[in-house]
């Protein structure tokens, strides 16, 4: 009888560590599930990314190409005008820190024209 007591008291704490071994299993279990379910919203959140990425890089490819053409437009049109390729000398000139009297003598500006390129396009020293 105390054989088949302690016995049963055996099989009792058997059955227990199976039983907080299987609720742990289960845990381990949904805790995957939710730790698959987050790694594959990351992944398409990522895939998403990585398209806007590339579109975003095709769009900057194009307004590159519409900048380069428009600097090209604007080179053609200053070599065609006579007066705007002082201008445009005159106003590197007063970007590189040029003074009224040179973009007078090296451009052949008036004092006023000077003096306004001067306002307009010199670089600010703060």
């Amino acid at each position: 009888m105390f054989e088949l007591l302690v016995q049963i008291a055996l099989l009792a704490a058997v059955l227990g560590l199976l039983v907080v071994e299987v609720v742990r299993i289960i845990r381990y279990s949904r805790r995957e599930r939710q730790w698959r379910d987050t790694v594959q919203c990351l992944q398409k959140d990522v895939t998403a990314l990585c398209a806007g990425a590339v579109n975003v890089g095709k769009h900057l490819t194009v307004m590159e190409q519409r900048v380069r053409r428009l600097h090209e437009r604007q080179d053609q049109v200053e070599l065609r005008d006579p007066s705007q390729q002082s201008y445009g000398h005159a106003i590197r000139l007063a970007q590189r820190g040029a003074d009224a009297d040179e973009l007078i003598s090296s451009c052949g500006l008036a004092r006023g024209e000077a003096e306004l390129l001067l306002r307009l396009h010199s670089v600010e020293k703060h």
